[in-house]
């Protein structure tokens, strides 16, 4: 009987090791997916502020060829 009384023990700790692990990659699956949401907003912010630069460069050489272009016809 003491034989099978150590495999229980043995099988519940090896149970217990298991649930804690899981516990544990449950906890970085967690944290990942909030990096990771983290990490959009990031790039959207990134994206948007190409954007304005990129737009403010077009207003930039449109007033610069329009000056141009009344040097041009006076």
């Amino acid at each position: 009987m003491k034989p099978r009384s150590k495999k229980i023990s043995v099988q519940t700790f090896t149970l217990k090791n298991i649930y804690e692990k899981i516990d544990h990659l449950h906890k970085d699956v967690e944290q990942n997916h909030k990096d990771i949401i983290e990490l959009k907003q990031q790039v959207a912010m990134g994206k948007g502020g190409v954007k304005v630069i990129f737009w403010i460069g077009a207003v930039i050489g449109a007033i610069v060829t329009m000056m141009e272009l009344g040097d041009r016809l006076k």
